[in-house]
Parts: C-alpha cells; sequence; structure tokens
C-alpha cells in the first residue's frame, strides 16, 4: 500500500491510522485542531475506584500510539484543502496553521501566566489531547500587533516560542481517504426552558466532563463549592424536532450513567436524581445501572422529562416535572444541574466531502457506499451514524481492512 490519508483525529481516525501502519501502509493523518483525541479529549475517566469501560483512556493512549509510529505523518492545525483523481489514488493539497510554539515545549505553563491579553492568547492543547504541546492564536497575540509584546517567548524555558513560523502548504500523493471527521455536541442552551445559558449552575454533560477532566471533582460554576445535591437530565436536544436532531445519539445514557457513579465514587453523599425517557446504554446491560441505583440511598431514577428549570431560593435551582403518569407536577431543589446532550456530525469538512462525492443522509450524517470505497473513499466513525468510542474503533479497523483488500493487499 502506498499512503493513506486519514482526516480527523478522533477515535475513528486515529484507530484507522494505527490499523493501517500495523498493516504496513503509511499514513498522513490530518487533524484541523490543536491536538489528537477527538472529544474524548474532553471527557474524563469515570474510573475513580474501577475501570467503567468509558473508553476515554483508549482514545487518548491511541493519540500517543500514533505519535510515536515512524509510519505516521501527524499534520495539527491543517485542513485539506483540494483533493483530485490522480493515476493512482488522490493527489491531495494540506493547509498547516503556524503553532508559533516548536515541538521543545515542555507544558509548563508558564507563557500562560504571564500573558496579557485578556481570555489569554496562548493555549494548551485541548482537554488530555496530545501532543501536550502549546500553541499561541495569531488573531489574538498582541505580538502580531503593534505593541510586539514578547513575554512568553522571554519566560520560556527551552526557547519555544517562535513567531517566525508560517503557514504551510503540502501535496501527498495518497491511495486512499479515510473520512472520519467525527461529531459536535449538541448545544444544551439550544433547550433555553432549562436554564443553560442563563443559569450558572446548570451545565451541559459536556461541561461536567471538562470540570472534571480539570479539576478532579464536580464544582458549581457559580461559587467553586461541590454540589451535594445534582439532577442528571437525559435526551437535552436529541429525539426532539425543535433542535433538528430527532434521532437518538446512542452513547449519551451510557456515558450519563457512567459520570452518575463517578460523582457518588468521589462524594458518597451526593444526593443523585436521575431523569430520563428512555435508559438505553447499547450492548452494556441496563440493569446494571439500575440495580446500582437502587443500591444507593442517595439516588432517584425518574422517567420523566423536566419542564422546566428556573432560579430556587438561596441559590438553589428549581426543577418542574410532570409525573411518569403525567397525573401531577413535582418540583424538587438542586444545587447542580447536568443536562445530558447528544451529539451531531461534525460541521467542518463538508466542503472536501462534497469533493470526494460524499453524500449526507436526512439527519447530515455522511454516507458511505460501495461505489465510494471502489474509489478509495472510506467513511468511518461517527460522522456516518451515532456511535460511542468503542463502536467507532471497531468500525475503523472494519475500514483499515477493506483499504488494505481495495489496493490489492491480501485480507
Amino acid at each position: 500500500m502506498k499512503e493513506v490519508l486519514v482526516v480527523g483525529g478522533g477515535p475513528a481516525g486515529l484507530t484507522a491510522a494505527k490499523s493501517l501502519i500495523d498493516m504496513g501502509a503509511k499514513v498522513v493523518l490530518v487533524e484541523k485542531t490543536d491536538s489528537l483525541g477527538g472529544m474524548a479529549r474532553e471527557l474524563t475517566c469515570k474510573g475513580f475506584v474501577e475501570c467503567r469501560n468509558c473508553g476515554v483512556c483508549f482514545a487518548i493512549d491511541r493519540a500517543n500510539d500514533i505519535l510515536r509510529e515512524s509510519g505516521a505523518e501527524v499534520l495539527l492545525l491543517s485542513e485539506v484543502s483540494s483533493a483530485t483523481k490522480a493515476e493512482h489514488g488522490y493527489s491531495v493539497k494540506i493547509k498547516t496553521s503556524p503553532r508559533y510554539v516548536t515541538d521543545d515545549c515542555i507544558a509548563c505553563g508558564k507563557c500562560v501566566s504571564v500573558c496579557p491579553v485578556d481570555g489569554k492568547a496562548v493555549f494548551p492543547p485541548t482537554g488530555s489531547g496530545q501532543p501536550r504541546t502549546y500553541w499561541i492564536d495569531r488573531t489574538k497575540c498582541i505580538h502580531f500587533k503593534k505593541a510586539r509584546c514578547e513575554k512568553c517567548a522571554a519566560v520560556c524555558p527551552t526557547k519555544a516560542v517562535d513567531y517566525e513560523d508560517r503557514a504551510t502548504n503540502l501535496t501527498r500523493a495518497v491511495s486512499a481517504i479515510v473520512y472520519a471527521t467525527g461529531i459536535d455536541p449538541i448545544d444544551a442552551c439550544e433547550m433555553s426552558r432549562l436554564g443553560c445559558g442563563t443559569l450558572k449552575d446548570v451545565i451541559s454533560s459536556v461541561d461536567a466532563e471538562r470540570i472534571l477532566n480539570w479539576k478532579g471533582r464536580l464544582v458549581r460554576p457559580s461559587d467553586g463549592k461541590p454540589p451535594k445535591k445534582i439532577a442528571v437530565m437525559q435526551c437535552v436536544g436529541s429525539r426532539t424536532v425543535k433542535t433538528g436532531v430527532e434521532y437518538c445519539s446512542k452513547f449519551c445514557c451510557k456515558y450519563a450513567t457512567k459520570i452518575s457513579q463517578l460523582l457518588l465514587d468521589i462524594d458518597p453523599e451526593v444526593s443523585l436524581d436521575f431523569y430520563f425517557m428512555d435508559l438505553r446504554t447499547l450492548y452494556e446491560p441496563q440493569d446494571e445501572f439500575k440495580t446500582w441505583a437502587k443500591s444507593k440511598k442517595t439516588v432517584r431514577m425518574l422517567r420523566t422529562m423536566p419542564a422546566t428549570v428556573t432560579a430556587g431560593k438561596e441559590g438553589k435551582l428549581l426543577v418542574r416535572a410532570a409525573s411518569e403518569t403525567d397525573l401531577d407536577i413535582s418540583e424538587a431543589e438542586y444545587d447542580l444541574v447536568i443536562l445530558s446532550v447528544g451529539m451531531r456530525p461534525s460541521a467542518s469538512g463538508w466542503d472536501l466531502a462534497k469533493t470526494l462525492g460524499i453524500a449526507r443522509d436526512e439527519n447530515g450524517f455522511a454516507k458511505g457506499s460501495e461505489s465510494l470505497e471502489r474509489e478509495g473513499i472510506f467513511v468511518t466513525g461517527a460522522v456516518s451514524e451515532p456511535m460511542d468510542i468503542e463502536e467507532s474503533a471497531v468500525r475503523a479497523i472494519s475500514s483499515a481492512s477493506k483499504i488494505r483488500g481495495s489496493r490489492g493487499e491480501p485480507p
């Protein structure tokens, strides 16, 4: 096999890349953001006491594997600007944006501490993303304006700041293309009746994951205190015509149940109410969470979708919801409300998809096909349909095997 282009550095793209390398191929991996790991890099490990098989560590481990592979050319802050059919595959043009920080970065964070820009202009990699190399946003950095600030360069112990870094345009010849651009989370604030965007202590499940990933425990955004009474609400933004996401996002229940268990692992005295319409935890037995919840005196499972979240007394949040039979209305106060959101296929990369002949289905997901695969185009991962980290990896391995077979190699 010649080189294979992998577009997307999330669980699917990373797994496809690793599988292809193991089969003897070389890989050009293009990722638009600052680091590898995809959405998984913003999630937290759920294994405070024991492994809960959330898959987060898998994605980060895969990223580290790829960065160590001599057969992988990893291009971060990069996008495919064009892909033209060639005699034995595709001629691909890639634009790579400057990072202004070299691989000598040791992620000490001194540059961030001295940056005078409000909101900062130099950033660590997103979440647990790899590599742990910082980057400078030129649009915010005042070095590139009249002030010519050089504070981050002066404090850097390894002299990793490089203001002379420039965008580059690369051309690569590849025999096949893996399209694995991943997902975007639904914006919880699209459901304004639940207080998102107006009440500080109403956060999305992605926000909760980020806080846990960063701090190791959950705190209230309003005062930094650990919440003692929490509501977790399922299907926010999913399974509704209001947001255009009429489908079940498939993995939300799995992660919400695991994060609920994590919160009680961290603080057994937390009181938690779990609001849900249906409990869909894929191939994991649903009764496992129900059995766990019944064993905890401070956990309640409430089969209903809350109607509103409003400000309560003394900084609390007031949740109003119908009973399971819709015969009465209940009210309860909480310190924190977590809105468990689903996903949409990534909004980026559609210009490339059109160029490659990849169409969308009625829900906006990328449609792979046998005819595309005969042309060397393979769609894989959650950009093609809702799936979790584990399933994305399995699909990616399948795509890599198909590429090997389609390129004339024995399966």
